[in-house]
């Protein structure tokens, strides 16, 4: 009996271990399979990083470069308006004093009105303002390169970031 015992609860052991290992063998997979998430999530956002630091930097220099370019435009927008501004007091001066000339008298003081009409001509109607509108158009035309160039990358930042996002998602 005390055999027959024992093999009862050797036959019950070994049972319960089949169950047992059979319980730990599915946890174990599981964690095994969540180990494995963990890695590939690992290895992609180290793979990550480094494409992420360099977006960003190039982003920041080249916003920086538009902004230059901008500020570039600015300023020559300023002069072309100042030069602008500049020409229409010339030409008002200078049909102001032709008025003058029509209605003087004193041959001397005539002299001096004409001397100045011949010098308001020449600022009046030359001057630099097609140089200035040229180099606006060159330069709005390299600030809208810049700016492509900048939008793109903010883009590729963009698709990065939601690379990132997607990782956590993954590893549950």
């Amino acid at each position: 009996m005390k055999l027959l015992l024992k093999l009862v609860m050797l036959a019950f052991l070994a049972a319960w271990t089949g169950l047992a290992q059979s319980t730990d063998n599915a946890a174990l997979q599981a964690l095994l399979s969540e180990v494995r998430q963990m890695r590939l999530t690992l290895e992609k956002s180290v793979s990550l990083a480094p494409r992420l630091q360099l977006l960003m930097q190039r982003a920041q220099m080249q916003d920086q470069k538009v902004a230059r370019i901008s500020q570039q435009l600015d300023e020559l927008r300023k002069q072309i308006s100042a030069e602008t501004a500049r020409q229409l007091n010339a030409t008002q001066r200078l049909e102001k004093i032709e008025q003058e000339i029509s209605s003087e008298t004193d041959v001397e003081h005539r002299k001096q009105l004409e001397d100045m009409r011949a010098g308001l001509k020449m600022v009046a109607g030359t001057g630099p303002e097609q140089q200035l509108r040229a180099r606006e158009s060159e330069i709005a035309n390299s600030l809208q390169t810049e700016q492509a160039v900048l939008d793109e990358l903010n883009g590729k930042l963009d698709a990065i970031e939601r690379q990132l996002e997607a990782l956590p998602a993954t590893a549950h």
